[in-house]
């Protein structure tokens, strides 16, 4: 009589795991959303910015170096690479890898402080460029009209991915961190002890 090969113990993925997974691919198709927001829109919000700096006497010159408000191009690309890691990431801890989780607590703090720094981009807004105009030595531009002119060429939703990057970036990824380390989810991501095989002991 064939001997019944061992059936593993604690593979059945937990809820905790599960989540963590949702959780990671939800980030990654916010990510792309606003990753094609900021390709199909970015040129008209940089070219609502560049006529309000015209209108207000400036150009793009006097803006702090680096500054604009596009948002496709590189970024767009960047954003979609970052996105598919992360759907990487979610498969291997849906399928219990441990090097998919090792990944993903070194990947996921990252995540969180870059989405810090987007949140904090947000809420300062116009503050924020006036702060750089400042260090810049630039004066007189009407910071918070030329964020408006700008962000009035994006869809009204927008501000619902922005904000939905951040919230899963932040809170989202210590939620990751935390329910991959939980329990339930160590056991799921064990690695099994193959059952040694005694000849001539019973089967089970």
């Amino acid at each position: 009589m064939s001997q019944t090969p061992p059936q593993p113990t604690g593979r059945n993925r937990p809820g905790a795991v599960s989540a963590a997974v949702w959780i990671q691919i939800l980030l990654a198709l916010f990510l792309v959303a606003q990753a094609v927001v900021g390709f199909l829109y970015g040129a008209d919000a940089q070219d609502a910015a560049e006529a309000e700096l015209e209108a207000q006497g400036f150009s793009t010159s006097d803006l702090p170096d680096g500054f604009t408000f596009e948002g496709g191009g590189v970024n767009a690309i960047v954003m979609i690479a970052f996105a598919v890691l992360l759907v990487v990431f979610a498969l291997l801890n849906a399928a219990g890898n441990r090097v998919g989780r090792i990944l993903t607590w070194i990947v996921q703090p990252l995540v969180l402080i870059c989405s810090g720094v987007l949140a904090f981009g947000i809420i300062a807004g116009a503050a924020s460029l006036d702060a750089g105009l400042e260090a810049s030595g630039t004066e007189g531009i009407d910071a918070q009209a030329l964020m408006d002119a700008a962000y009035g060429a994006y869809p009204s939703w927008t501000p619902v991915v922005d904000y939905g990057v951040v919230a899963l970036g932040v809170l989202g990824s210590l939620l990751v961190i935390i329910l991959l380390a939980l329990p339930a989810a160590n056991a799921y991501f064990r690695k099994e002890e193959p059952e040694k095989f005694i000849p001539g002991a019973p089967a089970a």
